[in-house]
């Protein structure tokens, strides 16, 4: 099959239905028609499958499975869009001219203390660079390894007790880098009871406790901690957000815990008081990623640099 037959936006197009499993998925990811996909994918099985003699999709249930030939051809397909984006990276980057955008997604507890000064700044120094943030949902490292996001900003364990994945050894082999450590603390409100005598993982297990879902999931390397110990935190309430959190801690007696640098600011703004978390944990990690393809991208690698230098001083003991 000559090259010259093959028009290679299909091979984007393939890439994309691998990772959707439907015409639908592939349709709202590409802002198409599903009608557009389906001419598509019919032209993909002309130009592609036809040669291979394979149809590359079948139909499963309401949506596509790829073949067994299409799956053997993904991993070629994905380090031709590296080198294709490769191609396209400019040779250089001015902050003064350049009209980039890029999409990012922060996790809750960083994100009220690292992005008003990211993005106040970004405004003076780059202001042609358009910064996104996009909402919480779905798999966020699957959808920076898509292409989906440009920066993700998350927080994971350094404790050796922390289970899958919540270690860092458990996040996938994508560029990355530490921006800071925080610690957990506990926050109450400022007249609480707790806040007279002794504080101590005796008194700390007779409060009533708000447990925050974080990533999907609802219990955290503390529960399993206290676990081993033959203990159980108390849960009161399960709220969606530590925003949440900070106003039912603000009326009750309830106490919930929370990355230090984001507990002080809640402390501040729900009228809290913050207390010393009465476990020892290792220190949280907040780590930077990005895909392989933006990794010597002029622009991004800037932006990196510059979301780095405003992380200095950030953590438990720089906040």
């Amino acid at each position: 099959m000559a090259i010259e037959a093959l028009d290679l936006n299909l091979l984007r197009l393939m890439l994309v239905l691998l990772e959707e499993g439907s015409v639908s998925g592939a349709a709202q990811r590409l802002h198409l028609s599903q009608s557009a996909v389906s001419k598509q994918l019919a032209k993909l099985r002309e130009q592609l499958g036809k040669p291979l003699d394979d149809p590359l999709f079948v139909r499963a249930g309401q949506g596509l499975a790829p073949t067994a030939k299409a799956l053997t051809l993904e991993p070629k397909l994905r380090q031709w869009l590296r080198l294709s984006c490769e191609l396209l990276i400019p040779v250089g980057f001015d902050p003064n001219t350049d009209q980039r955008q890029f999409r990012a997604s922060v996790v809750e507890t960083a994100f009220p203390s690292l992005m008003p000064r990211v993005l106040t700044d970004l405004q003076v120094q780059a202001p042609g660079l358009r910064l996104d943030m996009v909402p919480g949902s779905g798999d966020k490292l699957e959808q920076l390894a898509r292409g989906q996001l440009d920066l993700l900003l998350l927080a994971r364990d350094t404790d050796e007790r922390a289970r899958p994945p919540w270690h860092i050894r458990d996040l996938p082999a994508l560029p990355q880098q530490e921006l800071y450590t925080d610690i957990n603390v506990c926050l109450v409100r400022e007249d609480h009871p707790a806040l007279d005598g002794g504080w101590d993982l005796e008194r700390f297990l007779d409060l009533p406790h708000i447990q925050i879902w974080v990533e999907g999931t609802e219990l955290w390397l503390m529960d399993h901690v206290l676990a081993s110990l033959g203990l159980k935190r108390p849960v009161a309430v399960q709220v969606p957000d530590f925003h949440s959190a900070a106003l039912m801690a603000q009326h009750t007696d309830m106490v919930f815990t929370c990355a230090s640098v984001f507990a002080h600011q809640l402390a501040a703004r729900y009228a809290l008081a913050v207390l010393p978390l009465p476990l020892a944990l290792a220190p949280i990690s907040y780590r930077l990623m990005w895909p392989p393809t933006l990794d010597s991208d002029p622009a991004h690698r800037w932006l990196r640099g510059f979301i780095a230098e405003r992380s200095q001083g950030l953590g438990a003991c720089g906040a």
